[in-house]
C-alpha cells in the first residue's frame, strides 16, 4: 500500500468498475484542506455487483464488520451505512465506512460519481462533499468554510461560513441569493450576518441529530444482538452472512425520519 491507504482502497474497490467514491474526510484530505483523517469513508454504488466486489476486497484484507448494517442494497436504500475494520501490514488499524445515500445530497449527484469512465479514484464533488459536512459536529463547519474558498465565488458565497469573506462576496454575487446571511451582508450588517450563520449551523445540527437518532432507536435491538458476535464471527467472508441474518430479522430497511428542508 502506498502513503495513504484510503487511496489506495478506492482503486482496489474500482478495479471491475465504478463502484465507489471517496467521501467524508479522506476527500477533505484529497481537496487538500486536511493532511490527515483517521477513517476511510465511501460513497459506493447502489447495487449487489458493487457491494459484492467490496466485500471481496475486504475480505481479502481480513477485515470484520462493525456495528452497522450489513453490505447489502436492501439497507443501502434506507439510508444505513455499513462499517468494517482490519489490520494492514504495518499493524495500523484501517476503518472503512460505506453508504450510498449521504444525507442532503442530490441523487443526481450520486449517478454523476458514477457515470461512464475507465478512472479508478474518484472522489465525491465539492459542493456534496460540503453539504455531507453539514453535520452535529461543531468542527465541521470550519471545514465547510475552507471547502467552499475552493469554488467560484458565485457558489462560494452559497456555502461560505466567515462573515468577512461574505461581506466581501455579497458586493458582487449576493444580489440573487436567498440566504439569510448572505442578505445580511447585502445590507453591510455583520453583526447580522454573524448572527444569521450561527442560527444556520444550529439548523444543520439540530436536522442532523433528529435524523441520527432515528437511526440509533431503529438499530436498538440490532446492535444488541451484533454486540453477541465474536470478532472471529464478525470476519469476512463468512461475518457477512451472520450480520445479514441478524438485519433480516431485527433491522429496519426504512427508518421513518423527521421532516427536513435540506
Amino acid at each position: 500500500m502506498g502513503a495513504n491507504i484510503y487511496f489506495d482502497l478506492t482503486r482496489e474497490f474500482n478495479e471491475r468498475g465504478p463502484n465507489v467514491a471517496l467521501a467524508s474526510g479522506q476527500a477533505v484530505v484529497h481537496y487538500r484542506v486536511a493532511l490527515m483523517s483517521k477513517d476511510g469513508d465511501w460513497v459506493i454504488r447502489e447495487d449487489a455487483p458493487a457491494c459484492a466486489q467490496v466485500l471481496d476486497v475486504l475480505a481479502r484484507h481480513g477485515a470484520i464488520y462493525r456495528p452497522g448494517a450489513p453490505l447489502d442494497p436492501r439497507w443501502l436504500a434506507g439510508g444505513w451505512s455499513s462499517h468494517f475494520e482490519f489490520h494492514d501490514d504495518k499493524q495500523r488499524r484501517v476503518r472503512c465506512d460505506y453508504f450510498s445515500r449521504p444525507p442532503r445530497v442530490a441523487p443526481s449527484a450520486i449517478e454523476r460519481l458514477f457515470a461512464v469512465g475507465d478512472e479508478s479514484f474518484r472522489v465525491i464533488d465539492l459542493e456534496s462533499l460540503i453539504r455531507m459536512k453539514q453535520t452535529l459536529r461543531a468542527k465541521d463547519y470550519a471545514v465547510i468554510g475552507a471547502l467552499a474558498t475552493k469554488l467560484p465565488p458565485e457558489r462560494e458565497i452559497l456555502f461560505s461560513t466567515d462573515p468577512d469573506r461574505l461581506l466581501q462576496l455579497a458586493v458582487r454575487h449576493g444580489d440573487d441569493v436567498r440566504r439569510p446571511a448572505v442578505q445580511a451582508a447585502c445590507a453591510g450588517n455583520r453583526d447580522a450576518v454573524v448572527v444569521a450563520l450561527a442560527r444556520e449551523q444550529d439548523e444543520h445540527q439540530q436536522r442532523d441529530r433528529a435524523r441520527l437518532d432515528a437511526y440509533a432507536g431503529a438499530a436498538q435491538a440490532f446492535i444488541t444482538a451484533f454486540g453477541q458476535l465474536t470478532p472471529e464471527e464478525r470476519r469476512l467472508p463468512a461475518g457477512h452472512h451472520r450480520a445479514l441474518a441478524l438485519a433480516e430479522a431485527l433491522l429496519p430497511q426504512k427508518v421513518a425520519l423527521p421532516e427536513s428542508r435540506d
